[in-house]
């Protein structure tokens, strides 16, 4: 990388060597934040300390983010093949989750935040989750509005089942992306998360709020609705007959009718 003069400051680095070469990506990125603005954006760029990622740079240098991925990627296209290779993106936003798809260039594309990473024991399993998303994502058809919450539930599930078909032999949390204790959680109170998600008492709109924060009125976790999706999912794949992970993921009515 070119050496920038004393003189620049931070932001005038981060903006010349990285904010500006990808700034296509970044705009679109940023866009799903309207809270983030570039003042807040520069604020954070300024604190930056060498010691803040020091970390990562380890991290990143003994076991390249890039080979995990690869070696992921022909594991999970194994079972179920893409129509068109996905693109991955590997970025320091300061904002990001670990893992997302994306809308990029009029196609979903797989993302991943690394600033939160601590270590990439899991990242297979979480590119496994994402790449199922990015194959939901590339399938055709529309969900309807009374329809989004029931959706995110069962996509949740097939990417978390999906992460265990490319990945089996590890523990049920893992393919969660949560700790033991809180899978404990959602075993033990599937149905009152059952209850809460189908009992139609709450709007769509109401329900993906309890997925996103969950309730303490209910006492209820976030995320714990992911558990009846992949309930859901397994139901449907370990009844036997013509039943695959593929028909799932490339018919999106056949997955909306997987009874949660």
């Amino acid at each position: 990388m070119e050496k920038s003069p004393p003189s620049y400051s931070k932001w005038k680095i981060y903006s010349k060597f990285y904010y500006q070469p990808h700034k296509e990506f970044l705009e679109v990125y940023f866009s799903h934040f309207p809270l983030v603005s570039f003042d807040s954006l520069r604020e954070r760029v300024e604190k930056i300390k060498e010691a803040d990622y020091s970390l990562l740079r380890g991290l990143i240098s003994a076991f390249p983010p890039e080979k995990i991925i690869g070696r992921a990627y022909e594991r999970c296209r194994m079972i179920v093949s893409p129509k068109e290779e996905p693109e991955v993106y590997l970025f320091i936003g300061f904002f990001s989750p670990d893992g997302f798809v994306m809308e990029f260039k009029g196609k979903p594309a797989i993302c991943f935040g690394l600033e939160r990473f601590k270590d990439f024991r899991l990242l297979d399993i979480l590119f496994a989750h994402e790449y199922a998303h990015f194959l939901l994502n590339s399938a055709k058809g529309k969900v309807r509005t009374q329809d989004k919450a029931k959706w995110l539930l069962v996509s949740e599930g097939i990417g978390t089942y999906f992460s265990l078909l490319a990945f089996p032999g590890r523990p049920l949390s893992d393919y969660f992306l949560c700790p033991r204790a809180e899978l404990n959680w959602y075993q033990a109170n599937e149905k009152k998360i059952r209850k809460i998600f189908c009992s139609q008492q709450f709007t769509s709109q109401q329900l993906i709020d309890f997925y996103k924060k969950g309730s303490p009125a209910f006492d209820l976790p976030p995320r714990a609705g992911k558990y009846l999706g992949f309930q859901a999912v397994r139901r449907y794949l370990t009844q036997g007959g013509k039943r695959s992970m593929g028909s799932l993921l490339f018919n999106k009515k056949l997955a909306l009718a997987l009874e949660l």
